[in-house]
């Protein structure tokens, strides 16, 4: 039984970790389809340098031959169906044939038209060179050796293999007429002599290295000595210094001559920028880069509205109403920079010769003091670096000379002792008897580099090398890819996605495109999310709307969606909570008027005070209550008794009330606001909030007892990544039914979705299932107007043209 529970205990743990593996491999997955650029860019150029090394790299050919190693034992005549001959035989072998022995032998044997592999190397290295591209694999529980070599010439490579198996084959003889012994001796005691001539000089070396200080770094790598590289470093940084003192000098006498001879310095700005800088010499000529970048805005501004209307031109006449807004749009952006440059021009112009040459002089002056001061500095260090490098030659040519010895005794020993070895082993063996089964021939087709390796390579290396970049780039944008990665790392749903709205104009509500446009496709979004919070399983009467940064949308989204709830039927108050920067107020045209802020600071009961403040609106069933006058202290007046007071009030008397409130992480009124109504809705911006930030917000609400009912993505363009709309945009009111069975299909989704509606309004509203008795509150059930009235019936949908 305990073993029975402690399994109970770790399972959930495993399924949860194995969850979140899967979890984050689903969301690594979307994230390289959303990012699959930059992958197929990877793949892409793994695939040239693929290709370039294909194209460039030497062809190499290779030759086979292929060794059966029968063992003789004693009294007793070994046949070619005997395999009694251990794995270590047959590894003794395969190393002899790629031993220094035999290969030195080979080498010797070859003729110079051969030895293609080996010119320019060092004769010292020939026996590694070979070794290296020289092959010798057996195969389990066989008695056979293939021997294979790679050369820049196909004959070569078989000219290779026969050297070094008739080589092979010699010792072999060699080593059984009983010469091994004689030999052994001799090299054993050259081993030695070496042994004790090497410990000598490695003491020796040793101690020169300590004497004079020596970091040691291998010579292979062609490093230089810190001492003489910072010797060099300091020489090249004191020419660079010279050589801009004097381009100074030369600019700043010039400047001197034309300011003497009253001549126009505007000549010399060019070469002024170059040494003094761009950013000083603008701020001399009175511009900043933001003057710069603003220019540059509203040019880059003006192409796009002329290639969009190059582009439209091609569908609509010259009449069309965006044609006509992209025409005086265009208009008004020509005239500001004919305006800009008009005013930088005459304030260029305004700086006569007496103002504009003692500043510029001045500063050349300045720079050349710098770049003097600078230059003696780079000056003394340098010589004092020469001096100690000069003194440090002598003891680095020493040390080299002993390295170089070093190394040659090493090379020896080690030549000698694998020697030794081979002949050692070679020489407690019974005799052996090795047959050339397969011979070596040239070989037409080149080995490297493989065409099928080099593809693949490129394939694997292109993908694991984008995905590393895609995961950088993951870590390092701190954005969000798409709603269901916003889900997922909130912790809350997404309740609706708006996308990026044209501004209207207008007063009041005529600027709300809910109210404006209410069949548009960009305003389904709205509908869709108060659908999303009719249909939640929590209470939403009370819903609070902020962002977490300002310029998010929240006001938007609040004056949207309580268009939305009254068109929906809902009796809905929405008031402007925002005490600091009111920008419902401003949108609905009720700045400067007494509000939300006067009952607060009133002492008269509050709902007696609050319906004279109240505003009714051309929606009907939509009041709204302002901000009112400003007040020195907004957190206070939140955080008040009367505020608490005012909501109750706004709850017995409508059906939704929506809070528009200040940025969460700005101010903690949101938090204060959070704390009495039923939940909050949280407005994101995914191309400007980073998820930081956005988390931040979320835990802000949720540390107070607030509840997070969802996220509306604000400003989503149509190309956003992952954040399209689906199908729900573009379906208009003017769709055209192809069949009777269509209309039959229709009226059954319009049933279904009733009974999902009614069932959620029974659950708000408190409709008794058994009696079919409701409350009062159901006298104000939802009503779509797109759906039909009371009756429950389906809209009597026709087939019909499109207009």
């Amino acid at each position: 039984m305990s073993y029975e529970l402690e399994d109970s205990r770790i399972h959930p743990v495993e399924v949860e970790t194995r969850g979140d593996m899967v979890a984050g491999a689903m969301r690594f997955l979307r994230v390289a389809q959303y990012r699959k650029r930059t992958i197929l860019s990877a793949v892409c150029l793994f695939i040239l340098l693929g290709a370039a090394y294909y194209l460039l790299a030497t062809r190499r050919y290779e030759s086979v031959a292929k060794l059966l190693i029968i063992e003789q034992k004693q009294g007793h005549v070994s046949t070619v169906g005997d395999h009694d001959s251990s794995e270590n035989t047959m590894a003794t072998h395969r190393e002899l044939v790629k031993s220094f022995v035999v290969l030195q032998d080979a080498i010797a044997q070859l003729e110079p038209e051969y030895l293609v592999d080996l010119q320019g190397v060092d004769p010292r290295n020939w026996t590694r060179t070979v070794a290296r591209r020289l092959r010798a694999n057996t195969t389990r529980k066989t008695n056979f050796i293939q021997v294979s070599y790679q050369s820049k010439s196909p004959e070569a490579a078989t000219a290779m293999v026969n050297a070094v198996i008739e080589s092979y084959l010699q010792f072999i003889d060699r080593t059984h007429k009983g010469t091994a012994g004689d030999v052994i001796r001799t090299l054993t005691r050259e081993r030695e002599s070496l042994q004790q001539s090497l410990a000598a000089k490695q003491v020796e070396l040793q101690q020169f290295r300590q004497k004079v200080g020596h970091i040691a770094v291998s010579s292979d790598q062609g490093a230089v000595e810190p001492i003489v590289q910072r010797t060099l470093y300091l020489n090249e940084s004191l020419l660079k210094a010279q050589e801009k003192r004097l381009e100074l000098q030369a600019t700043l006498a010039s400047v001197d001559t034309a300011i003497s001879q009253g001549e126009d310095i505007n000549q010399y700005l060019v070469g002024i920028e170059e040494v003094v800088g761009r950013q000083m010499l603008l701020a001399i000529l009175g511009l900043s880069p933001q003057d710069m970048q603003l220019v540059g805005d509203q040019e880059k501004k003006l192409l796009n509205l002329q290639s969009e209307q190059q582009s439209l031109a091609a569908f609509y006449g010259p009449n069309h109403p965006r044609i006509l807004e992209l025409q005086d749009q265009i208009r008004t952006t020509k005239a500001f920079l004919q305006n800009y440059r008009s005013s930088v021009g005459d304030r260029f112009n305004a700086m006569n010769h007496s103002e504009l040459g003692p500043i510029v002089r001045r500063m050349l002056q300045q720079s050349v003091r710098q770049a003097q001061q600078r230059e003696l500095q780079l000056r003394a260090s340098f010589e004092e670096s020469r001096d100690e490098a000069a003194a440090h030659s002598g003891d680095l040519v020493q040390l080299e000379m002993l390295e170089r010895e070093v190394t040659r005794i090493e090379s020896l020993h080690d030549v000698l002792f694998d020697k030794i070895a081979t002949v050692d082993i070679l020489q407690v063996q019974t005799p052996i008897q090795a047959t050339v089964v397969q011979e070596p021939v040239p070989n037409p087709r080149p080995v490297s580099p493989h065409l099928r390796f080099v593809i693949l390579f490129s394939l694997i290396g292109g993908v694991m090398v984008g995905c590393a970049f895609v995961y950088i780039q993951d870590v390092l944008d701190d954005r969000f890819t798409s709603p269901e990665d916003m889900s997922a790392q909130l912790g809350v749903p997404i309740l609706a996605v708006v996308r990026e709205l044209e501004p209207i104009e207008g007063e009041g509500f005529n600027a709300v495109h809910l109210h404006v446009k209410p069949n548009s496709a960009e305003t389904e979004a709205f509908r869709t999310l108060r659908t999303a919070l009719t249909l939640s399983a929590n209470v939403a009467d009370r819903i609070l709307i902020s962002s977490s940064e300002p310029s998010d949308g929240k006001t938007t989204i609040s004056a949207n969606l309580a268009v939305a709830f009254a068109q929906g039927g809902k009796k809905t108050l929405v008031v402007d909570a925002d005490l600091r920067k009111p920008g419902l107020s401003a949108l609905l045209g009720l700045k400067g008027q007494q509000g939300l802020a006067d009952v607060l600071a009133s002492m008269e009961p509050t709902a007696e005070l609050a319906p004279h403040y109240i505003v009714p609106t051309e929606v009907a069933g939509l009041d709204v209550l302002p901000v009112g006058l400003r007040r020195p202290n907004p957190a206070e007046l939140l955080g008040s008794i009367n505020f608490t007071e005012l909501l109750a009030w706004a709850d017995s008397k409508y059906d939704r009330v929506l809070v528009d409130c200040p940025p969460v992480l700005a101010v903690s009124d949101s938090q204060i606001v959070g704390q009495l109504v039923d939940g909050a809705i949280l407005v994101v911006r995914p191309d400007k909030n980073y998820r930081r930030v956005v988390m931040r917000a979320v835990e802000s609400f949720q540390n107070t007892g607030c509840q997070v009912m969802g996220i509306v993505a604000n400003g989503v363009s149509d190309h956003a990544g992952n954040y399209g709309y689906g199908y729900g945009y573009g379906y208009g009111h003017h769709e055209e039914y192809e069949s009777e069975q269509e209309i039959s299909e229709n009226r059954s989704d319009w049933h279904a979705g009733q009974a999902v509606i009614d069932s959620a309004l029974s659950a708000e509203t408190g409709t008794s299932a058994e009696t079919g008795v409701s409350s009062p509150a159901a006298d104000t059930a939802y009503q779509d107007p797109t759906l039909p009235s009371a009756n429950r019936e389906p809209p009597n949908i026709q087939p019909h043209r499109a207009a």
